[in-house]
Protein backbone atom coordinates (compact mmCIF):
# COMPACT_ATOMS: atom_id res chain seq x y z
CA UNK A 1 0.00 0.00 0.00
CA UNK A 2 1.32 3.59 -0.62
CA UNK A 3 0.84 5.68 2.37
CA UNK A 4 0.88 8.68 -0.15
CA UNK A 5 -1.86 7.97 -1.81
CA UNK A 6 -4.55 7.66 1.56
CA UNK A 7 -6.36 10.44 2.45
CA UNK A 8 -5.05 10.06 6.11
CA UNK A 9 -1.27 10.77 4.77
CA UNK A 10 -3.15 13.95 2.56
CA UNK A 11 -4.38 15.31 5.45
CA UNK A 12 -1.88 15.14 7.25
CA UNK A 13 0.49 16.91 4.86
CA UNK A 14 -2.67 19.48 4.80
CA UNK A 15 -2.18 20.31 8.21
CA UNK A 16 1.30 20.44 8.00
CA UNK A 17 1.59 23.02 5.20
CA UNK A 18 -1.19 24.76 6.81
CA UNK A 19 0.31 25.13 9.88
CA UNK A 20 4.24 25.84 7.93
CA UNK A 21 3.08 29.71 6.79
CA UNK A 22 4.95 30.60 9.43
CA UNK A 23 8.40 31.00 8.83
CA UNK A 24 9.23 28.92 12.07
CA UNK A 25 7.42 26.03 11.05
CA UNK A 26 8.97 25.30 7.53
CA UNK A 27 10.30 21.78 9.39
CA UNK A 28 6.79 20.65 10.09
CA UNK A 29 6.77 20.54 5.89
CA UNK A 30 10.04 18.64 5.49
CA UNK A 31 9.12 16.24 8.65
CA UNK A 32 5.61 15.22 7.29
CA UNK A 33 7.31 14.49 3.44
CA UNK A 34 10.10 12.88 4.36
CA UNK A 35 9.57 10.90 7.64
CA UNK A 36 6.00 10.10 8.04
CA UNK A 37 5.22 7.94 4.95
CA UNK A 38 8.55 6.09 6.26
CA UNK A 39 7.77 5.88 9.83
CA UNK A 40 3.72 5.76 10.40
CA UNK A 41 0.93 3.41 9.98
CA UNK A 42 -2.33 5.09 9.06
CA UNK A 43 -3.23 4.77 12.51
CA UNK A 44 -0.37 6.97 13.50
CA UNK A 45 -1.52 9.47 11.29
CA UNK A 46 -4.69 10.09 12.49
CA UNK A 47 -3.22 10.65 15.84
CA UNK A 48 -0.61 12.61 14.87
CA UNK A 49 -3.26 14.88 12.59
CA UNK A 50 -5.16 15.15 16.11
CA UNK A 51 -1.93 15.85 17.83
CA UNK A 52 -1.22 18.94 14.33
CA UNK A 53 -4.50 20.02 15.17
CA UNK A 54 -4.12 20.96 18.85
CA UNK A 55 -0.31 21.59 19.53
CA UNK A 56 -0.31 25.37 20.13
CA UNK A 57 2.26 27.48 17.64
CA UNK A 58 4.70 28.72 20.50
CA UNK A 59 4.79 24.82 21.91
CA UNK A 60 5.97 23.56 18.03
CA UNK A 61 8.55 26.42 18.11
CA UNK A 62 9.81 25.21 21.11
CA UNK A 63 10.21 22.10 19.92
CA UNK A 64 11.59 22.67 16.76
CA UNK A 65 13.97 25.00 17.87
CA UNK A 66 15.21 22.96 20.89
CA UNK A 67 14.04 25.87 23.21
CA UNK A 68 12.72 23.11 25.62
CA UNK A 69 13.03 19.51 25.30
CA UNK A 70 10.42 17.52 24.10
CA UNK A 71 9.73 15.93 27.48
CA UNK A 72 8.57 19.36 28.77
CA UNK A 73 5.57 18.77 26.78
CA UNK A 74 5.10 15.59 27.31
CA UNK A 75 2.23 15.72 29.75
CA UNK A 76 0.25 17.57 27.26
CA UNK A 77 1.11 16.27 23.88
CA UNK A 78 2.16 12.38 22.98
CA UNK A 79 5.38 12.15 23.53
CA UNK A 80 6.46 10.44 20.34
CA UNK A 81 5.35 12.92 18.39
CA UNK A 82 7.42 15.95 20.19
CA UNK A 83 10.55 13.48 19.71
CA UNK A 84 10.29 12.57 16.36
CA UNK A 85 9.74 16.31 15.31
CA UNK A 86 12.94 17.76 18.04
CA UNK A 87 15.02 14.91 16.39
CA UNK A 88 14.28 15.21 13.15
CA UNK A 89 14.80 19.26 13.28
CA UNK A 90 18.43 18.53 14.81
CA UNK A 91 19.01 15.49 12.53
CA UNK A 92 21.42 16.97 9.60
CA UNK A 93 21.52 20.57 11.13
CA UNK A 94 17.88 20.88 9.25
CA UNK A 95 17.31 23.93 11.43
CA UNK A 96 19.81 26.01 9.81
CA UNK A 97 18.50 24.82 6.61
CA UNK A 98 15.30 25.85 7.39
CA UNK A 99 16.01 29.15 9.21
CA UNK A 100 17.82 30.13 5.20
CA UNK A 101 15.00 28.92 3.38
CA UNK A 102 13.04 31.65 6.15
CA UNK A 103 14.75 34.42 4.96
CA UNK A 104 15.29 33.70 1.20
CA UNK A 105 11.70 33.73 0.88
Amino acid sequence: MDIKNTKEYKKCVFLASKRAMLENELLLREFVKDFVPLHYDLETINEFNIFLEKIFDNDLFDIIFGIKPYSFYSDKYPERFLKDIQEFAFEKNRISEIRNKGKNQ
